[in-house]
């Protein structure tokens, strides 16, 4: 009896052990089955996240292509025209008497030049010249008078050769308007300034009275009108004379 009993114990533990066996093995394949099924689900999910990020690039280049196309077309279809642009600017130079106390005037001669850089032209263009010092205004140049029946020229200056034959007052009494509102209106003899091409009011003067100890600022700023331009375009420069 007492040597029986070893032997069912060995043999219990080792069908015990045949069961864990069997078990563990049932857990591998198991985990093994298991393991190809994530694999195989990984598979399909990387396929599917592949196919995404190229359909997420493919979208993401796509609004600036369709952007693209679409500017393209809109500069196809219509080509908005370049406006006129209008450059004015002053050309002066100061003539000084000798001596100031001789009761001889400074002389200012200069010219108002007008370039349309432009591919449109300027319509019906007026200028405007404005006096900082209303009672120093006063202009002379081949000018036509509105007032004037024979519409007489001051034609003691002789014309700049890029510029229109003669201009004219906008206002009839346009020295005494002057006087009150420091401002000459002139319009040229033509209602056009074509592209790429320049006119002037050329070859004015303007007289400025000067007193022995007396002191004396002048500016003159230039300002140009038209179709196009309703607000106006300021000249690039000014007459600036200062006795002080």
């Amino acid at each position: 009896m007492s040597q029986r009993q070893p032997t069912n114990t060995q043999d219990r533990k080792h069908i015990q052990l045949q069961q864990k066996l069997l078990h563990y093995r049932s857990e591998v394949v198991k985990q093994e089955r298991i393991l190809k099924q994530q694999t195989k689900k990984l598979d399909e999910q990387e396929l599917v996240i592949h196919g995404l990020t190229d359909r997420l690039e493919e979208l993401a280049k796509r609004p600036a292509e369709v952007e693209y196309r679409l500017e393209a077309k809109d500069e196809q279809r219509e080509t908005p025209p370049q406006t006129s642009i209008i450059v004015p600017y002053f050309s002066y130079s100061i003539i000084s008497p000798i001596d100031l106390g001789a009761d001889e005037p400074v002389l200012i001669k200069g010219h108002f030049v007008l370039e349309n850089k432009g591919e449109e032209s300027l319509h019906d263009p007026v200028v405007c010249l404005t006096f900082n010092k209303p009672q120093l205004a006063n202009l002379s140049g081949r000018i036509h008078r509105p007032d004037s029946a024979k519409k007489k020229v001051d034609d003691h200056l002789i014309a700049h050769p890029d510029s229109q034959d003669g201009w004219s007052y906008l206002e009839k009494e346009a020295d005494k308007r002057a006087k009150e509102s420091g401002q000459f209106w002139l319009k040229p003899q033509t209602n056009e300034l074509p592209a790429s091409s320049s006119m002037a009011f050329s070859n004015f003067e303007i007289m400025l009275p000067v007193q022995p100890s007396t002191s004396v600022s002048l500016q003159v700023n230039g300002f140009v009108y038209g179709q196009e331009y309703p607000d106006g375009v300021p000249s690039l420069n000014a007459i600036t004379f200062t006795l002080a």
